[in-house]
């Protein structure tokens, strides 16, 4: 399994060219592949609002299910994919975690700091229905969009210049008392690992758009490595 976080694919900076090449590179492998969440620096997914990179990544996704499983969770980043583009994935999921049956849980990462009300509230009302319904409609939203891009940017700045260590043991604990045996989280731009037994590990994922690397999960011997996307072999 290939897991991508935090690519925050943008043509604006021009890291789209290298996205894509990343993407059909995997075609020539058999490794299911999961989005681990701000894969777009912005992703509203209604009219209007989406450019030609998102409705290609929706193209490359759409193929490559009938060839593996493609998953997606949404980060903070991305709005209303789940809902409204889930027929392009194997799986795809705006809640906080997503399990699978083997005991890995796949989380963005945004909300496991409970400490960061504000952050907390702004989610709580930029991602529901009625928010959703007055954004398709909204006079100027496209526009009003990009402010958003340049919002995100600069918000929530003091709880990330500090990797919340408390919450992140609170949550994986929590965890592994229910059962789950590995943990992948997006969202924090750095690699850490956490584990409270041989058994069972939390792993935060370097973010690609800083180091290019994605993460690759072997299920059957739980062997978990990091590696530049053009380091990968091919074919396997």
């Amino acid at each position: 399994m290939i897991i991508i976080a935090d690519a925050h694919v943008d043509e604006v900076v021009g890291n789209d060219t290298d996205f894509f090449r990343m993407l059909h590179s995997f075609e020539r492998n058999h490794h299911d592949v999961v989005f681990l969440g701000d894969i777009f620096d912005l992703w509203i997914a209604l009219p209007r609002y989406e450019k030609d990179i998102h409705q290609k990544f929706l193209s490359w996704c759409r193929e490559q299910k009938r060839h593996r499983s493609i998953g997606f969770i949404e980060g903070n980043h991305e709005y209303f994919v789940a809902q409204e583009k889930q027929d392009y994935f194997s799986w795809c999921s705006d809640s906080a975690i997503w399990q699978d049956d083997r005991g890995n849980l796949f989380c963005h990462g945004d909300q496991i700091n409970r400490r960061d009300k504000n952050y907390l509230r702004f989610r709580k009302l930029s991602k529901n229905k009625i928010m959703k319904s007055i954004v398709r409609y909204l006079p100027f939203g496209p526009q009003i969009g990009e402010l958003l891009k340049i919002k995100l940017k600069k918000t929530n700045l003091e709880f990330r210049k500090k990797l919340p260590k408390d919450e992140i043991t609170r949550f994986a604990d929590d965890r592994f008392n229910d059962g789950v045996h590995a943990i992948f989280v997006a969202h924090f731009h750095q690699d850490y690992l956490y584990r409270n037994s041989e058994t069972n590990a939390l792993y935060i994922l370097p973010g690609w758009f800083q180091s290019k690397h994605v993460t690759v999960y072997d299920m059957e011997s739980k062997q978990v490595t990091s590696h530049h996307w053009q380091e990968l072999k091919q074919g396997t």
